[in-house]
């Protein structure tokens, strides 16, 4: 067969591609070396609706900060809140941080409210920007009316007033926030003992007024030394890149919702497109809503991959199993490995290099799928060599009689033809079918009286 054998080329894409994700696998289980330390403070920026992404982020960002000896981490916030289960492991990774943590509503004109309140009220050192608020902490159901079940609101109550408890802020004012869904400005905030100094109009501002305070961490007491530290952003993993579209609980809920109508459409009328594509978006959702850990999504994901790309290696060519395949894998495989500079003792900037490198290795890989895929089309567009045949003259080479077999040449290929009609040696003949790889062939003469 003229050009590309594309099971062939099935078979390297997979190859590429298993070894590609080893390499992350390797990569991600580098043993770590204790972190040098250094008079930094690690900034997270916490921005938009709080979903499981912003839990992995702010877990992510905690651990390097304690990883790379930094005297501070600085949540950045600017939300309108989120999801309760989010907000409480945001809570106790704040808890379990050796290094204290500053929440700061920034920049002017933010909010914080609902879940950004809690988070403010429970963080080691809270701070506000002039003409930012905070506050409306009653919980909502899907429909966004309001939560009067008092299970749940006195359980939020009780978070909320022993985090102010255990930083030395104003327990009522905190309660306020859900039972009145009281809100404050930054003036009001401070004035009220909420947040513990006065509204800083900037990072460094915020990091001269509290150097000098003296908070409890998980290791004990701890003295912050922030006055002139070298700010570092910390930039969100690949992972976290991958998951934070999916966990916005409008497009998990639709990604879920959808993917479960199209999986159940697709298996009842046996339309295999349908099936795979609803699959792929159920698990999406499944893992944006947090329904399901992390690890085991990304995991249902990658098996889903390998099941696809195994059955695309043992059909002919390349479709829509080995497309969703490749995609199943890279979402999933992105997803459990984490590439994050805390698995490494290096530097941000020496990670950022690491990045670049796996883009480079990617690309190749990338540009051999497409052109892949390319020569996959350009060849499915070609007509089939055997059944173009028809229709067209050839010369006989043998003498053949009716029903016997010989050879015929046409624009210079030799053809195993057989005789529906006797044929001369050298005579002229058209081919009028195919039987497999031979074609039938009549005298030229035989086939024109034939059609008239």
């Amino acid at each position: 067969m003229k050009g590309l054998d594309t099971r062939n080329s099935s078979r390297y894409f997979l190859v590429l591609t298993f070894l590609l994700i080893t390499m992350w696998l390797i990569a991600s289980n580098i043993p770590r070396c204790v972190g040098q330390t250094t008079k930094a403070v690690y900034v997270l920026k916490i921005e938009g609706t709080i979903t499981p992404a912003t839990a992995l982020y702010v877990d992510e960002g905690l651990r390097a900060a304690s990883n790379y000896g930094a005297s501070a981490t600085v949540l950045l916030l600017n939300t309108p809140g989120g999801l309760i289960n989010s907000m409480i492991d945001i809570l106790d990774y704040i808890e379990a941080s050796p290094v204290p943590v500053i929440a700061y509503v920034y920049p002017r004109g933010a909010r914080a409210w609902s879940a950004g309140t809690y988070i403010l009220v429970g963080a080691h050192v809270a701070a506000m920007a002039p003409h930012t608020l905070i506050g409306s902490c009653q919980p909502v159901d899907f429909t966004g009316q309001p939560v009067n079940d008092t299970k749940h609101l006195n359980a939020l109550k009780a978070l909320m007033a022993e985090k102010a408890r255990e930083r030395g802020r104003n327990v009522d004012v905190a309660l306020a926030f859900i039972s009145e869904n009281l809100n404050l400005g930054a003036d009001e905030a401070y004035r009220t003992g909420i947040i513990d100094i006065p509204p800083a109009d900037d990072l460094d501002e915020v990091l001269r007024l509290v150097d000098g305070i003296t908070v409890n961490t998980i290791k004990g007491p701890v003295t912050l030394k922030t006055e002139g530290a070298s700010i570092e952003y910390y930039d969100p993993s690949l992972r976290v890149l991958v998951l934070t579209p999916i966990s916005d609980p409008q497009i998990a809920y639709i990604l879920m919702t959808v993917g479960m109508l199209a999986l159940i459409f697709g298996l009842a009328s046996g339309t295999y497109p349908s099936a795979i594509v609803g699959a792929i978006m159920t698990m999406l959702g499944v893992i944006g809503l947090g329904v399901t850990p992390l690890s085991i999504g990304s995991l249902a994901l990658i098996a889903l991959g390998m099941v696809l790309l195994a059955i695309e290696a043992s059909t002919p060519g390349f479709g829509l199993f080995g497309i969703s395949g490749i995609i199943s894998l890279a979402v999933g495989g992105l997803m459990i490995v984490a590439l994050e500079p805390v698995r490494w003792s290096v530097t941000p900037d020496w990670f950022g290099y690491f990045i670049w490198v796996v883009v480079a290795v990617t690309a190749p890989i990338a540009a051999f799928t497409i052109f892949v895929a390319y020569k996959v089309i350009k060849i499915r567009g070609r007509s089939p060599a055997v059944g173009s045949m028809i229709g067209r003259f050839a010369e006989a080479l043998d003498d053949m009689e009716c029903g016997a077999e010989g050879y015929v040449i046409s624009e210079g290929e030799l053809w195993m033809a057989r005789a529906a009609k006797k044929v001369r040696r050298g005579a002229k003949v058209k081919v009028v079918g195919k039987e497999g790889p031979r074609l039938i062939v009549e005298p030229v003469e035989e086939h024109e009286n034939s059609e008239a």
